[in-house]
């Protein structure tokens, strides 16, 4: 499997084109395969500072939810697809997440929305980066779409609400179904 520099540089060509990745390989070159995390989390948050300012966050939350889609595993899906099976309602399906400490340990329903939140940041690589930038956090948004649309059978939207990575004392991800 691509380690997450790979995906995040395979996500930029789909989702910027070959011209956008190109600038981007032309920019800061290609991080060599054996880079400790701290060098891929600087090369990472360079690459988002630079797409957030030339593309704009419509497009970094493009290009990072797709990582976030294959950062969740099947069997943390397999496993959510049980727990969704057994339960009563959404309230209890949640709850049953919560006990599990799948999305974080702290969904509830509000509004009519899933609100996923996390108290301390989980991304290895952002956590490496001195001042990553917030947009990599789509890259959460899209491991909670993919859980959501998985076991639910139909696509759900996710919006970041607010992050670590901006300041904020923790990660809120609001889920419409």
């Amino acid at each position: 499997m691509a380690n997450k520099v790979d995906r995040i540089l395979e996500s930029i060509k789909t989702n910027t084109g070959i011209d956008g990745y190109n600038n981007i390989i032309a920019i800061y070159g290609v991080l060599d395969s054996k880079a400790t995390p701290n060098k891929q989390a600087k090369y990472v948050k360079q690459i988002m500072d630079e797409i957030k300012e030339n593309q704009g966050e419509s497009v970094a939350e493009k290009v990072m939810k797709p990582c976030g889609y294959q950062c969740i595993s099947s069997s943390v899906i397999n496993k959510a697809k049980r727990l969704y099976k057994k339960s009563s309602n959404l309230d209890d399906f949640l709850q049953l997440l919560n006990e599990q400490h799948i999305g974080g340990g702290h969904l509830h329903t509000k509004d009519g929305s899933i609100i996923g939140m996390y108290s301390s940041c989980y991304c290895g690589l952002a956590k490496q980066a001195k001042d990553m930038s917030q947009i990599y956090c789509y890259c959460s948004a899209g491991w909670f779409e993919k859980l959501f649309s998985s076991v639910f059978g139909y696509s759900v939207k996710v919006r970041k609400v607010q992050s670590i990575l901006d300041g904020s004392d923790k990660c809120i991800f609001e889920i419409t179904v």
